[in-house]
């Protein structure tokens, strides 16, 4: 066989490749391509290891009006009419370090009662200051530094991809669980093995045939003999043809993730928190933690809220309790509060880390249309029940106009890959022998020391 003939051209070019046009759902192709299962070496997760949720807020969130520094006169200044203070009733919780040397009387906007509630009792956590040199104000390119992990370079593979090409030697596809259309650039990996699936609703997680309505089951169990998933007294996995074994174990994980997610959902049944908010971020948290209580098998989530890029309407007629920015807070402390709760009902808070990240943050100064353009820097929480709670993590960045960078945006004194290396040294317990393979592009492991707020 040639060698140069890669395995993605098999599929693609035979005709297994052109039978999944037809027969097979879009992540059993997706499967078929990037996952290789041979064998777990990852420590325990799923029902027994640590969870990991990144919370993704995509727009470029305002960060100066979610963690406000409401007594500082450059940012009043700065923002006459969108500027957060006592009497709209910020949300205090402390004074913070400023990268000045001094501190910063803080608060949460005041929608952010759950948030601040986190912060109280010890299970949250902000890491203020947080960007990366040279910033971008691009949404696009912005977002493959974020998920690349490797600012100002050309995006081929994401962190989380490259944390399973570096602790797991194929593993099962529902490693990572991500609820979007499309799987984002953060989970691929650089050898095409990455552990994870992509979909809004597990119920369309399935074997669907589109063309003969009614077929599904028989079609399927045909499927299933094909690829030898059910021999009764060995793998069904063919050891003389290279390729065919290739296809065969990529299948054998589609169907038995398909499988997987779909019990761990009806397994979870009804969760134990009434009091849900209804918005779409709320629902996909929902499902979430119905699959945590169905003990699938899986170490990371990734979810989204988009809606942040306010130039305009973040507030409305002069007032900063109204706009879009407003009911994006809203919805994100009522879905993560109700989350939360969930996970201290399930007996599991220990165990889960929520990580919230936006492209990047806004300017310091209001723009003409009752907005902020893009900027740099921004905050980010982390809340679980094994954080280091109501504490403080990097600085809060210098609001002078001497300070600023990329025309009056804030500067970072946090890289974000410290943040990310502290997640998986201190959180997923990955070596840090491993950090060079997962950060290639970092100048020295010595610029990205763990921050210790797990």
């Amino acid at each position: 066989m040639n060698t140069n003939f890669s395995r993605r051209d098999f599929i693609k070019k035979s005709a297994w490749g052109a039978a999944t046009t037809f027969t097979l759902p879009a992540f059993l192709q997706q499967t078929l391509f990037d996952l290789d299962a041979r064998a777990q070496t990852l420590p325990p997760q799923g029902e027994e290891g640590p969870i990991l949720l990144i919370m993704e807020l995509g727009g470029g969130n305002d960060a100066l009006n979610t963690v406000i520094p409401f007594s500082n006169s450059i940012y009043t200044g700065a923002r006459p009419t969108l500027k957060l203070g006592e009497a709209e009733g910020v949300l205090p919780i402390g004074a913070g370090p400023n990268i000045q040397g001094g501190t910063e009387d803080l608060a949460l906007h005041p929608n952010l009662t759950a948030f601040q509630g986190l912060w109280n009792s010890g299970d949250m956590a902000i890491v203020n200051g947080v960007g990366y040199p040279n910033p971008n104000l691009s949404h696009f390119t912005s977002f493959d530094f974020w998920h690349s992990a490797e600012p100002n370079s050309v995006a081929k593979s994401g962190w989380v991809g490259r944390y399973f090409d570096s602790q797991c030697n194929g593993c099962e596809a529902t490693q990572a669980i991500e609820l979007a259309n499309r799987p984002t650039l953060a989970l691929k990996s650089s050898a095409g093995l990455s552990p994870s699936v992509t979909f809004n609703n597990p119920e369309a997680f399935a074997w669907k045939d589109l063309t003969t309505p009614g077929r599904e089951v028989p079609l399927e169990d045909l499927f299933r003999k094909l690829i030898g998933l059910d021999h009764p007294s060995d793998s069904g996995i063919d050891t003389s043809n290279e390729s065919l074994a290739y296809v065969q174990r990529a299948a054998h994980n589609a169907m038995i993730s398909t499988a997987n997610v779909r019990q761990a959902n009806l397994d979870g049944g009804d969760l134990l928190y009434q009091d849900w908010p209804t918005s779409r971020l709320a629902r996909d948290l929902q499902l979430i933690a119905q699959l945590i209580k169905g003990n699938v098998q899986t170490s990371i989530f990734y979810a989204h809220q988009g809606g942040y890029d306010t130039h305009n309407n973040q507030i409305l007629n002069n007032n900063p309790l109204t706009g879009r920015h407003f009911t994006l807070l809203r919805d994100l402390n009522g879905a993560l509060g109700a989350f939360a709760e969930e996970m201290k009902l399930q007996g599991k808070w220990d165990r889960v880390l929520i990580m919230t990240f936006s492209e990047f943050g806004r300017k310091v100064i209001q723009n003409g249309s009752g907005g902020t353009d893009h900027g740099a820097a921004e905050s980010m929480f982390m809340m679980g029940g094994q954080v280091k709670g109501g504490q403080f993590f990097g600085k809060y960045p210098d609001l002078s106009e001497q300070a600023r960078v990329k025309r009056h945006s804030m500067d970072h004194n946090v890289d974000f890959r410290t943040v990310y290396r502290s997640v998986l040294e201190n959180w997923m317990q990955v070596p840090a022998s491993a950090m060079d393979d997962i950060f290639p592009l970092q100048p020295s492991p010595e610029e990205f020391q763990p921050i210790p707020f797990v």
